[in-house]
């Protein structure tokens, strides 16, 4: 179980770092290459499009291949990714492999959770589900934590083209280790088994068809909408509202950033020894809260009060995901693990799409940049109410 979980661990954790390559390297890649920093916001997007059409599929692949082999390819396209950014020169032609790039990386990104999630279910006793699907899920804010670190240093001394270099050789060893493994973990792949029979109607139809797992994949919808809200405009909305730099509120929400890591592994404690849907609706109401909080964020907040909403944020909002991909598994059938997850993984992503242009439409209609995250507030905390109904039903 624990070299499954490790392996898996490090898939993802490399894809997460290739992910957040470029926003990392952002200002000098796009000196080099005469394009706006802004551009990265549209990188992120196509990347998700990307990671939302792949993860859908991805259960033929899987039955086909066997999950370590399609982890293996999650890394190999993240690397590849990677290595089309240092080709970029001046001009159109920049746009056009930084568009590449995003596509490939969106290939990598999106089929990790699918994989690994058939990997553990078949591995991990019930009495450990929680805990163990949450430490993988660690592997995004340490990818992320790892290039936050690592990159501006190999910026610094390589070139940004050089440390884009470094995090594909990263993923592309990460490929060639794991194959020694693959014999054993993917000893139940069916070679003959269709790729696309279905493909992502099929998967999504496996979703809707359960009650369950509907309000399961509806509630990630409103639970990623918040994250993804928090990630990409937490930073520009408290500088507005209280006046505090640019540093220091980058502190505060890195601060949040680091807790998250911890806060999943907490959560999926919680997970295996207090009813699943209870801890979600915790969950919840924690993000509810910290979104209602951050509606009254204004200049005569403390600076400790702004880390407290921040560590708020990331010990709900970015800490879902474990408890959630662990309860996905559970009620899904047996043999179709990585169907279910990737069915709920693209109302996920579809969703992580919507979250910040919704907040930014409801900030231009009603002329109240707090208008979002009130929204947003109300939808998770019904999701909580319902998942507390759901327990006692």
């Amino acid at each position: 179980m624990y070299r499954v979980l490790f392996a898996m661990l490090a898939c993802q954790a490399s894809v997460a770092l290739a992910a957040f390559t470029l926003p990392v390297v952002a200002p000098a890649a796009a000196a080099s290459l005469g394009v706006p920093a802004a551009l990265v916001g549209y990188y992120t997007t196509v990347m998700l499009v990307g990671a939302m059409a792949s993860t859908a599929i991805t259960g033929g692949f899987v039955r086909r291949y066997g999950a370590l082999r399609v982890s293996q390819a999650t890394v190999v396209f993240a690397g590849l990714g990677l290595l089309a950014m240092p080709l970029a020169v001046a001009g159109p032609a920049a746009l056009v492999l930084l568009v590449a790039s995003a596509v490939l990386m969106g290939l990598a990104y999106g089929p990790a959770n699918p994989a690994s999630s058939h990997l553990l279910a078949r591995v991990t006793p019930d009495t450990l589900r929680g805990r163990i699907f949450s430490i993988k899920q660690t592997s995004i804010p340490v990818g992320a934590a790892l290039g936050g670190f690592a990159l501006p240093l190999l910026e610094a001394r390589f070139g940004w083209r050089g440390a884009a270099l470094a995090a594909a050789g990263v993923c592309l060893l990460l490929a060639l280790a794991l194959q020694p493994m693959r014999r054993a973990m993917d000893a139940d792949r069916s070679p003959r088994a269709p790729l696309f029979r279905g493909g992502m109607v099929t998967a999504l139809r496996l979703v809707l068809g359960d009650r369950t797992l509907r309000r399961l994949a509806a509630a990630s919808g409103a639970f990623a909408a918040m994250q993804f809200c928090f990630l990409s405009l937490f930073v520009t909305f408290a500088v507005e509202r209280t006046g505090l730099s640019l540093v220091a509120i980058g502190s505060a929400f890195s601060s949040g950033l680091v807790v998250s890591i911890f806060a999943r592994m907490l959560w999926g404690w919680a997970a295996d020894r207090f009813p699943p849907s209870y801890v979600l609706a915790g969950l919840g109401i924690g993000m509810s809260g910290s979104a209602l909080s951050a509606a009254a964020l204004g200049p005569g907040w403390p600076y400790a009060g702004v880390v407290a909403l921040s560590v708020a944020f990331g010990s709900t909002a970015t800490a879902w995901q474990g408890v959630y991909l662990a309860e996905v598994a559970r009620h899904a059938p047996k043999e179709r693990v990585a169907d279910a997850t990737a069915g709920s993984m693209s109302i996920t992503f579809l969703c992580a799409l919507i979250g910040p242009g919704l907040f930014s439409a409801l900030h231009a209609l009603t002329g109240n940049s707090a208008a979002g995250f009130l929204f947003v507030a109300a939808i998770t905390l019904g999701f909580a109410i319902a998942f507390l109904f759901a327990r006692r039903a």
